[in-house]
Protein backbone atom coordinates (compact mmCIF):
# COMPACT_ATOMS: atom_id res chain seq x y z
CA UNK A 1 0.00 0.00 0.00
CA UNK A 2 1.34 3.41 -0.92
CA UNK A 3 0.54 6.66 0.81
CA UNK A 4 -1.99 8.99 -0.70
CA UNK A 5 -0.57 11.37 -3.31
CA UNK A 6 -1.99 14.32 -1.35
CA UNK A 7 0.14 13.36 1.64
CA UNK A 8 3.23 13.11 -0.54
CA UNK A 9 2.44 16.51 -2.04
CA UNK A 10 1.86 18.03 1.41
CA UNK A 11 5.19 16.68 2.69
CA UNK A 12 7.01 18.06 -0.34
CA UNK A 13 5.34 21.46 0.02
CA UNK A 14 5.99 21.67 3.77
CA UNK A 15 9.65 20.76 3.36
CA UNK A 16 10.04 23.33 0.58
CA UNK A 17 8.26 26.06 2.58
CA UNK A 18 10.52 25.34 5.55
CA UNK A 19 13.58 25.78 3.34
CA UNK A 20 14.73 22.22 3.91
CA UNK A 21 16.55 20.03 1.37
CA UNK A 22 14.53 17.78 -0.95
CA UNK A 23 16.27 14.75 0.55
CA UNK A 24 14.38 15.38 3.79
CA UNK A 25 11.05 15.07 1.97
CA UNK A 26 12.19 11.89 0.24
CA UNK A 27 13.26 10.37 3.56
CA UNK A 28 9.96 11.27 5.23
CA UNK A 29 7.96 9.85 2.33
CA UNK A 30 10.03 6.65 2.30
CA UNK A 31 9.41 6.17 6.02
CA UNK A 32 5.66 6.78 5.65
CA UNK A 33 5.55 4.31 2.76
CA UNK A 34 7.43 1.69 4.77
CA UNK A 35 4.95 2.08 7.63
CA UNK A 36 1.86 1.97 5.43
CA UNK A 37 3.14 -1.08 3.55
CA UNK A 38 3.69 -2.94 6.80
CA UNK A 39 7.48 -3.14 6.36
CA UNK A 40 8.05 -0.91 9.40
CA UNK A 41 6.28 -0.71 12.73
CA UNK A 42 5.84 2.89 13.83
CA UNK A 43 5.59 1.66 17.42
CA UNK A 44 9.04 0.02 17.28
CA UNK A 45 11.06 2.51 19.32
CA UNK A 46 14.47 1.43 18.01
CA UNK A 47 13.39 1.75 14.39
CA UNK A 48 11.65 5.06 15.02
CA UNK A 49 14.74 6.40 16.81
CA UNK A 50 16.92 5.40 13.86
CA UNK A 51 14.61 7.12 11.38
CA UNK A 52 14.33 10.22 13.51
CA UNK A 53 18.11 10.47 13.78
CA UNK A 54 18.40 10.31 9.99
CA UNK A 55 15.73 13.00 9.67
CA UNK A 56 17.38 15.23 12.27
CA UNK A 57 20.73 14.88 10.50
CA UNK A 58 19.07 15.88 7.21
CA UNK A 59 17.40 18.96 8.68
CA UNK A 60 19.01 22.36 8.19
CA UNK A 61 18.89 24.51 11.32
CA UNK A 62 19.90 28.17 11.23
CA UNK A 63 21.19 30.30 14.08
CA UNK A 64 19.48 33.58 14.93
CA UNK A 65 21.99 35.33 12.64
CA UNK A 66 20.81 33.24 9.67
CA UNK A 67 23.86 30.98 9.45
CA UNK A 68 23.69 27.21 9.47
CA UNK A 69 24.21 25.72 12.92
CA UNK A 70 26.81 22.98 13.26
Amino acid sequence: MTIDARITQAINEAVKEAGQPDTLARRLIAWFEAVTSGNEDINDQATAARHLEVLFEGTVVENADGEDAD
